[in-house]
């Protein structure tokens, strides 16, 4: 759903707010085509970082980075850059009218520290970038310079005025400015390298693909991960087994009676666990906390359909965050890693939490993209 310009106009004058280009997977059942696509000579591949989309954009007397999501309040993309001053500081050289694409990351670490900044108020992700170091932005495209439109060019002319700007205006002098390279020979070998070394993936673009806002073109971007992950809505949170599977029955301290009455306890209750008068249960159980949330997407009459639950991977401190905060996270955009996605049934096998994916619309998690 595009966003109405008159909410533009009111809530961030003189922004284009362009949507973000959607990433495309190799399509199912077409795997064995990723080496031809390779060495076609057709594409380039860049390193993908384990960060968040966000887009630059200089006006005429403003300057906003945008994230991929809308913002609830305002119905447009949210905006995020008081919580990165240095780096809208730094990109004050650019021209009016310029729009540059990439990713906010932390060297050496995952898109959650990411959120610790980016999901924050700005004093709180200014005062912890003190604390530790200035988060990056990882510059991969751009579709306006200078008032000029860019994105009816292709993506290997992009990336060349992109290189070139870059360099102009002195931006490698900042060590939290990184220009992305491309890769145009051995493509395949330097994928399988990259995601050997624990990098995040690699995109490939072809060389003549256009920009397309708030599209996914099928083989014009092409996603390239090591195990599969899927962006799904977390549609409930439910409470997980009741039972323990505990191996140390003698020091255990949560137990449930097996009469009528169904009463938890806590101490313990070995002697009457062997008389048959109770059985363990899990501390989240005894407590009254849900541990499990149902993971669902839409299907092609948007429809919301579950395709899993899931508890693996969820911290302590999320799990007593979800059950006093529910409305932070059912309805929101989580990302998990699965051994598989099952493509006949539609679900996933043995998903892991990853993250929350602040950057990403409900609406874009279908059943016919994870699938």
């Amino acid at each position: 759903m595009s966003i109405e310009k008159s909410k533009i106009k009111q809530n961030y004058p003189e922004a284009k707010m362009i949507e973000a280009m959607k990433i495309n997977k190799i399509p199912a059942g077409k795997e064995s085509m990723l080496s031809s696509i390779c060495a076609s000579g057709e594409y380039f591949a860049q390193l993908k970082k384990d960060g968040y989309f966000y887009e630059f954009e200089k006006t005429l007397h403003y300057n906003y980075l945008f994230s991929r999501n809308k913002s609830v309040t305002t119905g447009c993309l949210t905006e995020k850059g008081a919580n990165v001053p240095h780096i809208i500081d730094a990109l004050q050289v650019v021209p009016q009218q310029t729009i540059l694409i990439g990713e906010i990351y932390y060297p050496g670490k995952t898109s959650k520290s990411v959120t610790e900044i980016m999901g924050c108020l700005p004093e709180k992700a200014i005062e912890r970038q003190n604390k530790g170091s200035l988060i990056h932005y990882y510059i991969h495209d751009i579709i306006y310079y200078d008032g000029y439109d860019l994105i009816n060019l292709g993506a290997e002319m992009r990336y060349k005025i992109l290189e070139k700007i870059f360099y102009l205006h002195g931006l490698d002098k900042y060590d939290f400015l990184e220009l992305a390279k491309i890769e145009t020979e051995d493509i395949e070998e330097k994928i399988n390298k990259a995601l050997n070394s624990g990098e995040e993936g690699m995109v490939l673009k072809k060389k003549t693909s256009i920009y397309t806002p708030g599209k996914r073109p099928v083989w014009e971007t092409i996603k390239i991960k090591q195990v599969d992950y899927a962006d799904v809505i977390i549609s409930d949170i439910v409470f997980g087994s009741i039972e323990s599977t505990t191996k140390e029955p003698e020091t255990w301290q949560y137990w449930h009676s097996v009469d009528s009455d169904g009463n938890f306890f806590k101490g313990n209750g070995y002697e009457r666990y062997l008389k048959g008068e109770l059985y363990p249960v899990t501390k989240w159980a005894y407590l009254g906390i849900k541990t499990t949330i149902i993971l669902s997407a839409f299907d092609e009459n948007n429809n919301l359909k579950e395709i899993g639950r899931i508890k693996s991977g969820i911290t302590d401190k999320m799990i007593y965050d979800m059950n006093e905060n529910p409305d932070n996270y059912i309805g929101k955009v989580c990302e998990v890693q699965c051994m598989s996605l099952d493509k006949k049934e539609h679900t996933i096998r043995h998903g892991f939490f990853i993250r929350m994916r602040e950057d990403k619309s409900a609406e874009d998690c279908t059943i016919k993209s994870i699938f």
